[in-house]
């Protein structure tokens, strides 16, 4: 598959925002606190969202180039690719709930094991994705904004009940723990509709 240096750019600059932003909240003195909502301001959208929507679109090309493998070419099984995707998807979910067990043990609090952070937000949209790469684009971009849609509902029926030990209030820590995070409900849409930039890609070349 040809590589696009746009996409591994784009990439780069998301990855490189969410690690400055962490640096900011984290060392930013008091009196610079201004600093901070301006820059969130303008490069927040190339955060989280714009990672999982780039992530998306190159998942929809790798996903098209290896179908082509599979039906044209036939150098390769569905199965085997079906086996390495979700190796793949696995493999990042460990790594996700590693790195969320870190942050837990820091910050003395086990709740946090269970937290959307990016990592694990890509990690369930792989999981999650595969069987929708064979619905068509625009049936997809209907389930991402009704999921989009939808969540927004569900946290306010939620959000009453945060931390509290109720089904309510597990419900809640399972979906939207923690909500300045991001959380599978809100985040994957992006993923979904960058899938369908990249088979719009992968029709043009």
């Amino acid at each position: 598959m040809q590589r696009f240096k746009s996409i591994d750019i784009f990439r780069g600059l998301c990855m490189s925002w969410m690690f400055l932003g962490h640096l900011i909240g984290w060392w930013i003195k008091p009196e610079f606190i201004w600093l901070e909502s301006l820059a969130f301001s303008i490069f927040d959208p190339i955060g989280a969202s714009g990672f999982l929507f780039i992530s998306g679109v190159s998942m929809a090309l790798s996903y098209r180039n290896r179908t082509y493998r599979v039906d044209v070419v036939k150098d390769i099984s569905y199965s085997r690719v079906k086996l390495s995707y979700y190796l793949r998807a696995s493999f990042l979910l460990i790594i996700a709930i590693i790195y969320n067990l870190a942050i837990a043990i820091t910050i003395n609090n086990l709740s946090w094991i269970w937290t959307w952070f990016v990592l694990m937000t890509a990690a369930f949209s792989l999981i999650i994705i595969w069987p929708l790469f064979k619905v068509s684009k625009m049936f997809r971009i209907v389930i991402g904004f009704s999921i989009w849609f939808v969540s927004q509902f569900i946290y306010n029926i939620l959000v009453p009940f945060q931390n509290q030990e109720n089904l309510q209030g597990v419900l809640y820590h399972i979906l939207f723990n923690d909500f300045s995070q991001d959380p599978l409900l809100l985040f994957f849409p992006f993923f979904l509709i960058g899938t369908v930039v990249g088979d719009v890609i992968n029709e043009i070349i």
